[in-house]
């Protein structure tokens, strides 16, 4: 997508918004030509000794008119201008986020920091672009009533003040290259700091335990002399062409004045033509300085479009522009939830020839297929590489699958991603993110909650003993990432967060990894005490395949067995290996718990 095709998608949003922004700003800039001839008609009455007096405050009032009514007209532009690009932001970072959502796996093409770059920097420089166009229409018939009224008075002034324009489009289509270089080694220095101060907070155990310190913060420093020389080096470009662009005009300026004091000492040229002419001047140069910058900007914003559209999944990143609606006064009206209903609750989930390869590698899952009823419990084991995790993600539609249906009730889901989310499912990853908030409100996500379902949610998630020994119990802050709490609270803080949402399936993808043996039973226990819980879980722990009513066994991307735990480990060698190696395990971790301290 080119800049030009981008800029055109963008107008075509909302275009009676900015119609009426073009037809506000453009009285507002069209306005002085009034001052110009209210300012002339004074100086000629002037000047001819007239006794009249009316007819020299005729014009003082005209232009005294003019400059209130500009007043008013730039009060009620800028209320529709700051409604027009509060828009532009929201549609192009809501466009953004669901691009970077449909990422395989949720991950970020870029660093976190580097993504906060593009939602922040970058639109704002799609924004000054617009405003610019905004301006454009304005100042061009400013610029264009001013010639014709400067030409019918003296062409030869008029010419020489048109010469700038051709002297500032060239030197800013010169300039194109490396104003695209400096603003992209800017953003990418900003991006890097950015992201290594998000990743140092979220590491703040690691750097302790290492005494890593001092390596951290001569990184922080170096980073941030790069991020300084680039971002001096950018805006001092920047600056030096708006200079460049305003010293070229003011030396026409000055040369146009000369003209106009040679023509009036000629007698060809009255006090009025001068009034006129300097009264244009000023702000006929700051129009031909906005056209000589808007070609600057239209080089540079190719970088802001090229680091916006990354956050796209390749053959997607024309959605950048992709229309739709936003709310920018009030929450967004609720989504109607079909899982509500009696005739979507679950009754069987159906997965039929489901498949996924990552790209540029063999790895994933082929020709997987299962039924899961209603109030049964489903584990996925194997070993690691097996494919479990990406059985459940494609299943999720946080992989995008090659193959295959899911079916829901018998009907298919064309969208995994849309429709397998609270209140049908719930997913809890192998290593659980929480905020850096309070623990109950990790576990409500900002929802209003009855006292008895959190307590039910704690008491499924046995985290009432942890609850205890907290100073502050559910007002604990757990810091970033939960640093503030161990990897098993983590986890089970996570699956209290997922049992608040009450939904038809609860999916685990190896729950039990931070666990001892004697929690996770007890987890499983409470469970599946619990009338019409619907679970699967990726584990290979003996507690939760004590418990499943069917396993799967993968094996390189394919189911190899499945059947009842019993069935299994009399049929199937990959169970047999599987379970023994979990035996192994749990004598090893009994004999450590034996040694003295």
């Amino acid at each position: 997508m080119t800049v030009t095709k981008f800029i055109g998608r963008l107008f075509r949003y909302n275009p009676a918004l900015y119609l009426v922004n073009g037809l506000m700003w453009g009285i507002f800039h069209a306005m002085p030509v009034g001052i110009g001839l209210g300012m002339k008609w004074f100086f000629d009455r002037a000047t001819t000794q007239s006794h009249d007096y009316r007819w020299l405050v005729l014009p003082l009032i005209v232009v005294a008119l003019v400059r209130f009514a500009r007043i008013g007209m730039f009060l009620a532009a800028f209320y529709k201008w700051a409604t027009y690009f509060y828009h532009i932001q929201a549609v192009l970072r809501r466009n953004m986020l669901a691009g970077i959502m449909r990422w395989p796996g949720r991950n970020l093409p870029a660093s976190p920091g580097e993504a906060m770059t593009r939602f922040r920097e970058d639109v704002d420089e799609v924004v000054e672009y617009v405003e610019s166009w905004v301006d454009f229409w304005g100042r061009v018939i400013y610029a264009v009533t001013c010639i014709v009224i400067m030409v019918r008075i003296n062409w030869q002034i008029t010419l020489v003040a048109i010469l700038p324009l051709v002297v500032v489009t060239l030197f800013n289509n010169l300039s194109g290259s490396r104003a695209r270089r400096y603003a992209q080694l800017n953003r990418e220095a900003t991006g890097r700091i950015t992201g290594f101060i998000a990743e140092t907070f979220g590491a703040v155990q690691a750097v302790k335990l290492g005494q890593a310190e001092d390596h951290v913060l001569n990184r922080f420093l170096k980073l941030n002399e790069g991020r300084r020389k680039a971002a001096l080096r950018d805006n001092l470009f920047r600056q030096w062409m708006r200079s460049l662009n305003q010293h070229v005009l003011s030396i026409c300026t000055g040369v146009i004045l000369l003209m106009c004091a040679a023509e009036m000492k000629a007698g060809r040229f009255t006090v009025g033509d001068f009034a006129l002419f300097t009264s244009y001047l000023s702000t006929f140069a700051f129009s031909v300085s906005l056209f000589g910058y808007m070609v600057f900007q239209h080089k540079r914003l190719r970088v802001a479009l090229d680091r916006m559209r990354i956050l796209f999944r390749p053959g997607e990143e024309d959605d950048i522009m992709e229309h739709g609606e936003i709310h920018l006064y009030g929450d967004p009206p609720e989504c109607e939830s079909p899982a509500a209903l009696a005739e979507d609750r679950l009754l069987s989930l159906e997965v039929r020839g489901l498949s996924y390869t990552y790209p540029h590698s063999t790895n994933g899952i082929r020709d997987v297929g299962f039924r899961l009823e209603r109030g049964k419990f489903l584990v996925i084991t194997g070993r690691i590489g097996s494919g479990k995790s990406t059985l459940v993600r494609a299943l999720l539609g946080l992989l995008p699958k090659s193959e295959g249906e899911i079916r829901w009730n018998g009907r298919v889901i064309d969208d995994p991603a849309s429709h397998m989310k609270p209140p049908r499912t719930s997913y809890t990853p192998q290593v659980p993110r929480l905020f850096s908030d309070t623990l109950r409100e990790n576990m409500t996500q900002g929802n209003p909650a009855g006292a008895e379902e959190l307590e039910r949610a704690i008491r499924l998630a046995v985290m009432e003993q942890d609850l205890r020994s907290l100073e502050n119990g559910l007002e604990t802050f757990v810091g970033p990432r939960g640093v503030m709490l161990s990897g098993g609270q983590i986890q089970r803080a996570a699956t209290a967060r997922m049992l608040m949402t009450r939904s038809d399936v609860f999916l685990f993808d190896d729950l039990s990894s931070a666990l001892d043996v004697e929690t996770e039973r007890t987890l499983w226990e409470r469970l599946f005490r619990e009338p019409d819980m619907t679970c699967i879980a990726v584990s290979h722990r003996r507690a939760a395949l004590a418990q499943a009513d069917h396993i799967l066994v993968m094996k390189d991307g394919r189911i190899e067995a499945e059947g009842t735990l019993a069935e299994l480990l009399e049929t199937s060698t990959e169970m047999q290996l599987l379970w023994q190696g979990e035996e192994t395990k749990a004598d090893v971790e009994e004999d450590e718990v034996e040694q003295p301290a």
